[in-house]
């Protein structure tokens, strides 16, 4: 059976990272500035592209010609954002994850594969404290814009604005269907936010900190019965059958990167944590397959806590009030 071209592959390329709903023949039209019919003709592979249409295609799209090339090569492409400003920082990186969500909703099939080594960001924007915090911590210490340096945390200084966007957020994450990979540590992150804040006397009062340990309870309380269900769900909401299933595993031994792979029709895009708040993704698909076998080996190396192995998961979760009750004890020192 003959193999199609380079050029069909690379068409193919672009198809498969285009939502269901969109043509692709429109879509190359509009970009090479050419007519449907011609547009069909480079699809077939019976009229060759040029190299200006090539790079114009590259760079719209973020692919790699190795196929069409046929190259194989040791270098993968990842696409990805690098600085932000503090005028529209919260804005834009909501905004760019809620499109992410929204794009993998878009398919029939989707898939998110997360292995964290930290809670993340977006599982706490349904609690408008832990949401707060997150994106003063982001602001303030990873980012070090210059009107953050002398302010002081209060869960009452909450950007309604923000907050509903990140609601959305998380939202949209919960139509998606997911497996994810935790450890003991993985909470440790935000309480090493919150005990330096809390040494460093960058929180207003008392009453924020006991209000963020508080709140921590309830998020934990929440990702429990979700794993009890089987299912993502809405803070505050009942549990519906049809919702998206939550698969969560246990794993004290391999140590979390904060990868994710996700699956998307026919496709999987990898996403890389870098620089502590970025994450840049590649749609490679020699990169993706073997990112793909290394989440199977580590989920058949770890102890499923959702649905089944009630008491391994109460004792997982247990474990995380525990973490939490030692450091709200610490807080008549402040």
């Amino acid at each position: 059976m003959e193999q199609p071209n380079g050029q069909v592959l690379f068409f193919q390329e672009i198809k498969d990272l285009l939502p269901p709903h969109v043509s692709i023949v429109e879509e190359i039209a509009q970009v090479l500035d050419i007519s449907t019919d011609s547009a069909y003709r480079r699809l077939r592979g019976e009229k060759p592209i040029t190299f200006d249409d090539i790079q114009k295609l590259s760079a719209r799209y973020k692919v790699s010609i190795d196929k069409l090339l046929h190259l194989q090569t040791n270098g993968f492409i990842f696409t990805g954002n690098l600085g932000y400003t503090s005028d529209n920082f919260i804005e834009l990186y909501l905004n760019n994850m809620l499109q992410q969500f929204e794009f993998m909703r878009s398919f029939d099939h989707k898939h998110f594969y997360f292995l964290p080594n930290d809670i993340a960001p977006f599982i706490y924007f349904q609690f408008p404290q832990l949401a707060s915090l997150t994106f003063f911590y982001y602001m303030k210490s990873l980012l070090g814009f210059d009107e953050m340096k002398d302010l002081k945390f209060s869960v009452k200084n909450v950007n309604e604005e923000h907050i509903k966007l990140g609601k959305k957020v998380q939202d949209s994450f919960n139509h998606i269907p997911s497996t994810e990979i935790w450890g003991t540590d993985t909470i440790d992150s935000i309480l090493r936010h919150i005990s330096f804040y809390k040494d460093t006397h960058v929180f207003e009062s008392k009453e924020d900190i006991f209000c963020l340990y508080d709140t921590l309870d309830e998020l934990i309380n929440h990702l429990e019965k979700q794993a009890e269900q089987g299912i993502k769900f809405n803070y505050g909401q009942t549990p519906d059958k049809n919702q998206a299933p939550f698969r969560l595993f246990y794993n004290d031994l391999i140590t979390g990167d904060n990868c994710v792979l996700a699956e998307i029709g026919d496709i999987r895009i990898t996403y890389i944590n870098h620089n502590l708040i970025n994450f840049m993704y590649t749609r490679d698909e020699r990169f993706n397959n073997f990112t793909w076998d290394t989440f199977q080996n580590a989920i058949r190396k770890s102890t499923q806590i959702s649905l089944v192995g009630e008491k391994a998961r109460a004792r997982f979760f247990n474990g995380f009030r525990k973490k939490i009750q030692a450091q709200r004890e610490t807080i008549n020192q402040y």
